[in-house]
């Protein structure tokens, strides 16, 4: 497949707006939504309003966010919950306290779930955590089954342990109130009182990887019965739906429409679901079932059974659901397991946000496409502001993990990072840099550290000589911690492999007509893009990049959005000191403005700044090689260069190679800063030949009192002056 730039992308500049006005534009916009989230009357004809505001990080995002819901707190707790969404349990604590400042009156708390450590005793919200998280998913409600329930003969049965259970007491909180929790509730019902309504939801950063999921069953498990005992008639009917279903999928046909032509109807569809729903036992287990019997029924219960029943039943109610076209969540795919090929039926699912209440995405990274998918429907504001700092990225490399982790090469190559990172400690207190790059390469570095026969300085300053490093995810999303941090170095990308960024995108443009394509053939197509520089131009790059939009889309979002999360904890909108952010990898980021370019050698050497760096390390190596003679200098002619020089310009052709492009001026100038940064005394010379003609110039390793003497001695055919 030849895929070679269907997909240039020229970026164009994004349009700023100064902070105080984007700020404004932030605030009023997210108050207009609440108010028309407070009138929002439900209706079965429309959905509920949805407003998804891509903004700068470091804008206020979230803080214009509780401010306008602390000021409308009444009017919208008048109409039920609030429920504000974070990434991590972490943040929405944060929030929350925040919120409290800013309205100690309105009812509001956090969620947690039952792992969670309650603050007040330091121990997890549930007694039973552990056997919870066992049984979840495996039995109809775990509070019911752990905590409490009604017998089918009408008898209330409690555990001892529901009657003063920090999580149970969640629950029973009665009223409206401003909930802040994490982003696994946006799939799950929270421990609030249902009897209210819901007035607003809001999801603060990204959301849709809480929302997507995947599972797999091999042809096998696909093809198995739900039911032994099922009617020689019911049983024939599994066997020719799931085969028509496996054969679509293995030739690539529109699976609702091969299943109907192939005479499996959708009430059938509907049947054979119902029977793999009605096949499947829950684990046995009730409030008053002693601990250690419920862990036993848990421990024999047939897990992998049950869940492949469950995949079954929502394959079959998928294209159940859809009569004609792709199923675009569903595909074969191939995986080596023990060595061997084995084919699979993969699921990947969907699940959207309720739009049963008005909802407000809060993203820095948000898609429209994405969004759409999510919540149709929404409307789509962007507001950005342009970041301030001194940008220093790659050029050549893009540092993958497997470059840096090369098991001949990669100490070498980490070493050089190492070195990176060391020259930036040396300008700036080394606690209050930011390392970031993926978990395999913080890893690789940590051994070394362990590993290695550093100084003892070097021993107690660990992998990354005294930073602060963490890894792309959710632990860079949304937090603050780093907003007094004056630089950030982030080593590489995530970069998924083909097939995990596809089965999200089938996932999440599920109802798409034309399936997500898959990409099997090597590394992915390059591409044209342009890059950003902070003066305003533009700069020719080259990207690789996935040959279908949607996957790109969603590559976008884990590779080139997981470096700026990162380069944005240090809040470069507003920054309340110089800031420097040093991006180790030569991907093209979207609408981030570049500094400067360099090459990972410049870097390593410090030479970022340096505006002719190949001449300055070909002309450094050869004026290191004469430091043994008693007089150093060289003409700056080709032929000079050729005779004064010869151990690195071998002949005159190879000087006039180097010369071409550089001026006389600007090789002068060149040794004067080479000079300069390893600090060699130099005086700039102009020579003539006993004829005359034009004078050529050249330097003198040496000051500029004694220049004229060595000189003489070093090129005695020739008068010389100091230039």
């Amino acid at each position: 497949m030849n895929t070679a730039n269907q997909l240039d992308n020229p970026t164009p500049a994004p349009n700023w707006l100064e902070p105080e006005v984007a700020r404004a534009k932030i605030s009023k916009t997210i108050d207009d939504f609440l108010v028309e989230a407070v009138n929002f009357l439900p209706s079965d004809e429309l959905p509920a309003p949805a407003l998804a505001m891509q903004v700068t990080a470091g804008l206020g995002k979230t803080s214009g966010m509780l401010a306008a819901i602390a000021n409308r707190a009444d009017a919208l707790l008048g109409r039920g919950h609030v429920l504000i969404y974070a990434p991590t349990l972490e943040l929405a604590e944060r929030a929350f306290h925040d919120f409290r400042r800013l309205n100690h009156n309105a009812p509001a708390r956090v969620i947690r779930g039952r792992q969670a450590i309650n603050p007040e005793t330091l121990n997890p919200m549930c007694e039973k955590h552990e056997l919870a998280s066992q049984i979840s998913g495996f039995v109809p409600s775990v509070t019911q089954s752990l905590c409490r329930s009604v017998k089918e003969d009408g008898t209330f049965v409690r555990a001892k342990c529901a009657t003063k259970c920090p999580y149970l007491e969640q629950k029973d909180r009665r009223g409206a109130h401003v909930v802040f929790l994490s982003h696994a509730y946006l799939t799950v019902e929270p421990p609030i009182d249902r009897e209210i309504p819901i007035a607003l939801r809001v999801v603060d950063e990204k959301a849709w990887p809480a929302l997507t999921s995947r599972t797999e069953l091999t042809i096998d498990a696909f093809t198995r019965s739900p039911n032994e005992n099922a009617s020689p008639e019911l049983a024939e009917s599994m066997s020719k739906a799931k085969a028509s279903i496996v054969d679509g999928l293995r030739r690539s046909q529109p699976i609702a429409s091969h299943t109907r032509a192939s005479g499996v109807s959708t009430d059938l569809l509907e049947e054979l679901a119902e029977q793999e729903r009605i096949s499947r036992n829950f684990i046995e287990i009730d409030p008053t079932l002693a601990p250690m019997l419920a862990f036993s029924r848990s421990a024999k219960f047939d897990r992998k059974r049950f869940a492949a029943s469950r995949t079954r039943e929502r394959i079959l109610r998928r294209i159940a659901e859809k009569e004609t076209g792709h199923c675009n969540d569903l595909s074969l795919i191939t995986k080596t397991v023990n060595g061997e090929e084995q084919q699979f039926v993969q699921l990947n699912r969907l699940r959207r946000i309720s739009n049963d209440a008005p909802i407000l995405f809060l993203d820095a990274d948000a898609s429209p496409e994405i969004i759409e998918r999510i919540a149709p429907g929404s409307k789509f504001v962007s507001v950005q502001s342009q970041p301030i700092a001194d940008v220093i990225q790659l050029s050549d490399l893009t540092l993958s993990d497997s470059w840096i982790g090369d098991e001949e090469k990669g100490p070498d190559r980490r070493t050089s990072i190492r070195k990176i990172i060391r020259r930036e400690t040396e300008l700036v207190d080394p606690s209050k840099v930011l390392v970031v790059s993926t978990k395999s390469v913080l890893k690789l570095f940590t051994d070394d550290a362990q590993h290695s026969e550093f100084d003892g300085a070097e021993q107690s300053d660990h992998a990354f000589l005294g930073c602060v490093s963490r890894w792309f995810g959710p632990n860079t999303q949304g937090s603050n911690d780093f907003e007094e941090f004056s630089t950030v170095i982030v080593i590489g990308r995530l970069q998924p492999r083909p097939a995990a960024i596809e089965s999200i995108a089938r996932a999440i443009f599920r109802e798409d007509d034309n399936p997500v394509m898959s990409f099997t053939e090597g590394p992915l197509p390059e591409h044209r893009t342009t890059r950003l520089l902070t003066d305003g131009s533009m700069h020719d790059a080259t990207y690789r990049q996935h040959p279908d939009r949607r996957a790109a889309t969603i590559l976008s979002q884990f590779r080139e959005h997981a470096t700026l999360q990162a380069i944005a904890r240090l809040r470069l909108v507003s920054p309340n000191q110089p800031k420097r952010v040093i991006i180790l990898s030569n991907l093209p980021l979207p609408g981030f403005p570049i500094s400067r370019l360099a090459t990972f050698e410049a870097l390593e050497k410090g030479l970022e700044e340096e505006p002719d760096v190949p001449g300055y390390l070909k002309m450094e190596k050869a004026l290191k090689a004469i430091a043994d003679r008693p007089v150093c200098g060289t003409r700056l002619s080709a032929s000079g260069l050729a005779e004064d020089l010869p151990r690195d310009f071998i002949s005159v052709d190879a000087a006039k190679h180097f010369r071409r492009g550089r001026a006389s001026i600007a090789l002068s100038e060149l040794c004067g800063r080479i000079c300069s940064r390893n600090g060699w005394p130099v005086t700039k010379l102009s020579l003539r030949a006993p004829g005359g003609g034009k004078a050529t110039p050249a330097i003198i390793l040496s000051p500029r009192r004694d220049a004229l003497t060595l000189a003489r001695q070093f090129w005695p055919s020739f008068s010389c002056d100091l230039a």
